[in-house]
């Protein structure tokens, strides 16, 4: 399941309440813990187990490892923070500025923007850089132009490139939403000191050398490039050009994006992970990359006149990155659905950022209950088959709607 990372002043609620290795009520006993006990929140998972990673020190030893929320004290104030974050989706700010950039573009009948627009919806955003530089020399002072190659540059993680064509254009003419979007990605572009470069097959791994080892992100690398071919291979994706992956130290992740305490991961046509494993690829910090893959691999899936559903992202994320839906969650949705509490998909909003913890875990068990619909009554059709076909896709989740009783 995807991660929730926060930290907040919470303590340990009752007397000897066990650390353990996992979540698993049969994982390891690693401490056992006096009430009272300052603990710092690593992360939260949001697998509908509740299930915090915590720190603490017991006897002047750092100790690490997990417990149910109910063990915590503190919970409330998590609420209170997590609700108010905001996002910070760069992708999703910029959508509304690149879709009108585009329609003046096409105005100037200049077959490389032309081209350039069609890369950058096929997920080619370093050919589609090439292009606009192309056109530039015939545009050089269109701030369409050079906001349409900041875009590009953008995509390509070229942030100090994408920064310069931003500020050209702001120049000639502001743009307040274009200009909130420069200073953003200029404090990531500060703040972010990974310049450690590793290429696969599919995927270019961008990392903090003094955080991660390298034999460890070769190991992350490895890990990236399998999954892709593996979720590829399923969904249809192709990858002309590389994706992008960062991943940083948890500290200098939240300092680069900008991202909310609880954030762990996320996709702006960059993969962003915040490590947490140690040197070792751990069974979570796995799912997570293969979560990010998805959306990466979906990206590049042209979906019509809108974008993929927000229950369709991160059912089928969740779903290929290895994530199960426990029996007790799966009768949870089921009387949910008869007492006409959930949502149906076609409802739930795109931006699930600022949902309540108790919300989004309702969120995300549905959108994985309706990708093990969509796998067990769409398999024969197939998967790939309904990504292809757009245009099907409201019938399909009409399908899944009535299947999931609602």
């Amino acid at each position: 399941m995807p991660l929730v990372f926060f930290v907040a002043a919470m303590a340990v609620r009752t007397d000897q309440t066990l650390l353990r290795s996992g979540c698993d009520s049969e994982a390891t006993v690693v401490a056992s813990l006096p009430a009272g006990t300052p603990v710092k929140v690593r992360f939260r998972l949001s697998d509908g187990s509740d299930c915090f990673k915590v720190s603490a020190t017991i006897d002047g030893k750092d100790v690490l490892g997990y417990v149910p929320a109910t063990a915590l004290t503190g919970l409330e104030r998590y609420e209170q923070e997590r609700a108010s974050a905001a996002s910070v989706d760069v992708l999703r700010a910029l959508n509304p500025v690149v879709a009108e950039t585009r329609k003046a573009v096409a105005k100037t009948g200049d077959p490389a923007l032309d081209r350039a627009q069609q890369l950058l919806e096929a997920n080619q955003p370093a050919q589609a850089l090439e292009q606009t530089q192309n056109a530039l020399a015939r545009h050089p002072r269109d701030p369409n132009v050079l906001v349409l190659a900041g875009f590009a540059a953008y995509r390509a993680d070229q942030l100090r490139q994408a920064l310069d064509y931003w500020k050209q254009a702001l120049d000639i003419a502001p743009n307040d939403p274009l200009a909130a979007i420069y200073e953003r990605v200029k404090r990531e572009a500060d703040a972010d000191h990974s310049g450690d470069k590793l290429f696969g097959i599919h995927v270019a791994l961008r990392y903090e050398g003094q955080a991660l080892p390298p034999d460890t992100a070769r190991a992350i690398l490895a890990v990236l490039d399998d999954d892709y071919s593996n979720i590829a291979a399923q969904l249809g994706c192709t990858s002309d050009e590389r994706i992008v992956a960062i991943v940083q130290s948890r500290e200098a992740y939240l300092r680069s994006t900008g991202a909310a305490e609880w954030s762990g991961g996320q996709y702006d046509g960059r993969i962003h992970i915040a490590w947490t494993d140690g040197s070792q690829v751990g069974p979570a910090m796995q799912r997570a990359l293969a979560h990010e893959l998805v959306h990466a691999c979906l990206t590049s899936i042209p979906s019509g006149a809108r974008p993929w559903p927000a229950w369709l992202q991160e059912g089928l994320a969740q779903k290929l990155s290895g994530d199960r839906l426990p029996a007790n969650v799966r009768e949870q949705l089921r009387q949910l659905a008869q007492a006409h509490a959930i949502p149906k998909l076609e409802n739930l909003q795109q931006n699930w950022s600022r949902m309540s913890t108790q919300n989004a875990l309702a969120a995300y068990s549905l959108a994985l209950a309706a990708a093990d619909a969509l796998y067990d009554n769409y398999a024969s059709y197939g998967i790939r088959n309904v990504l292809t076909n757009p245009e099907t896709l409201p019938r399909v989740t009409a399908d899944l709607d009535a299947k999931l009783g609602l």
